[in-house]
C-alpha cells in the first residue's frame, strides 16, 4: 500500500511539474488538466472524510522518500496541499475566447472545494485527533455537507456541462458523466 501511495505521489509531482511548464496546450491536454483533475474532487465531502478517517493518516516525508505515519489534521492538509497543487495547474493554462469558460469553471470549482476542505475538513480532522466521539464528528460532517452539498454539486454541474462543449467543440474522445 505504501509503495503504491508513493508511486501515487511521484507521479502527481511529475503531472504537476509537465503541467506548469507548459503555457500554450493542445485541447486534449487543456480537457486532461482542468476536466479529469475533477476527478479528485468526485468524492468530496462527508464520503471522503469519513472514509480518510476510517485509515491509518499519512503525509509524504520527502527526507525518508516514503509516506509516514502522521495526525489527521497533517493528514488532510497533506492531501489539500496536493490539490492545490493541481489547482495551480489549472491555473497555468494560458486562457483565450475557446477555453474561457471551461477553464472558469474548473477554476471555480477548485477553489471552492480547497477553501471548503480547509474550513472544514481540518477542524473535523482535529476533532478526531483529539478523540472527540463519533457522535460529534458525524454531526460535524452532517452539518459541513449540508452547508457545502448544494454549491459543491452545481459547481460540478457547470463544470461537467462546460466539459461536454469543450469535448464536442474539439472532437476529443471523452465520456463526461453528468
Amino acid at each position: 500500500m505504501k509503495k503504491i501511495l508513493n508511486t501515487t505521489t511521484l507521479f502527481l509531482v511529475l503531472i504537476a511539474i509537465v503541467s506548469s511548464s507548459c503555457n500554450n496546450l493542445s485541447p486534449e491536454k487543456t480537457f486532461e488538466i482542468a476536466g479529469l483533475n475533477s476527478n479528485l474532487l468526485s468524492r468530496f465531502g462527508g464520503k471522503e472524510i469519513n472514509e480518510k478517517l476510517q485509515s491509518e493518516p499519512q503525509v509524504y516525508d520527502e527526507n525518508q522518500k516514503k509516506m509516514t505515519p502522521s495526525s489527521y489534521y497533517d493528514a488532510f492538509k497533506y492531501d489539500i496541499k496536493n490539490l492545490e497543487a493541481r489547482f495551480q495547474t489549472i491555473k497555468d493554462i494560458a486562457e483565450d475566447d475557446d477555453n474561457k469558460q471551461f477553464l472558469q469553471a474548473s477554476k471555480d470549482l477548485f477553489a471552492y472545494a480547497i477553501a471548503k476542505q480547509k474550513e472544514g475538513y481540518l477542524p473535523i480532522a482535529k476533532m478526531k485527533d483529539e478523540k472527540a466521539s463519533d457522535e460529534q464528528i458525524q454531526k460535524a460532517i452532517a452539518d459541513f455537507d449540508a452547508s457545502t452539498q448544494k454549491d459543491i454539486d452545481a459547481k460540478f454541474s457547470k463544470l461537467m456541462n462546460e466539459a461536454k462543449a469543450y469535448v464536442e467543440k474539439h472532437n476529443i474522445n471523452a465520456k463526461i458523466g453528468i
